[in-house]
């Protein structure tokens, strides 16, 4: 009889629930496969990306970034920036 009574108590709590869980600060993300070689230019994009949301037209000639520098899949050596223009 004890027993029985633990395991309906434990059938309710823990679990997925609906809308549980870290909410993200984008409107949709998506999971990709990308070489490990290339994790930190692409985390140097989307920062960049993130710090250049505000600008407008009073910035006319846009924002670049700090260069990253990375080996190609080849092993080039590479020098990569990315430079954000407003409409």
């Amino acid at each position: 009889m004890k027993e029985e009574k633990i395991a309906i108590v434990k059938g309710l709590h823990g679990g997925a629930r609906p809308g549980a869980g870290r909410k993200t600060k984008y409107e949709k993300t998506v999971v990709m496969r990308v070489p490990e070689k290339y994790q930190e230019v692409i985390k140097a994009l989307i920062t960049h990306l993130d710090e250049t949301a505000y600008l407008n037209s009073h910035y006319k000639n846009g924002q670049e970034s700090e260069p990253v520098y990375l080996r190609s899949l080849d092993d080039n050596k590479q020098n990569i920036s990315f430079k954000t223009m407003p409409f």
